[in-house]
């Protein structure tokens, strides 16, 4: 073979050839699928997470309320609107909300449960009952679990 013809088909391959681009699409398509249904069960559980530090921030906002205003606090889960509030005694001035429906959680209806409804705080730094509020989705399979002892201790399990 002569050294000219070498170097002119060497020059004239300049790029991919269409199989190679279809088997580089192909292979980019298989990787992205089995990644995205892990993104999605990371994005629910971080979702969770997300839900439950705001309960916790304002069930422990909830006992320093009562002990600065010196006035029972009233903890309290609406179904409906999928909200926790921190109220007065009375319900008629909220000091805090936090909605866990939809839009920025993405809890579906009934994640949430609180095993009593409603919690007083008393300015002394107790409470009437511990409370026990769970989140949890189905898919995937992700549980987050926040207990209230009588005396405000919040943890998360």
């Amino acid at each position: 073979m002569n050294s000219r013809t070498l170097t002119r088909r060497i020059r004239t391959r300049r790029g991919f050839s269409i199989l190679e681009l279809v088997i580089a699409i192909v292979v980019i398509g298989i990787i992205s699928s089995i990644s995205v249904g892990k993104i999605h069960d990371i994005l629910v559980q971080q979702r969770v997470y997300r839900a439950s530090n705001i309960i916790q921030t304002n069930v422990e906002a909830a006992w320093a309320l009562a002990a600065r205003n010196r006035r029972p606090i009233r903890i309290s889960w609406d179904t409906a609107s999928r909200q926790i509030k921190i109220t007065d005694r009375a319900g008629t001035t909220t000091f805090r909300k936090a909605s866990l429906g939809q839009d920025p959680y993405g809890l579906p209806s009934g994640a949430v449960t609180f095993s009593n409804n409603p919690v007083e705080v008393y300015p002394d730094g107790l409470a009437n009952s511990p409370l026990l509020i769970t989140i949890s989705v189905t898919s995937p399979a992700v549980t987050k679990r926040i207990s209230v002892s009588r005396a405000g201790l919040v943890q998360q399990q």
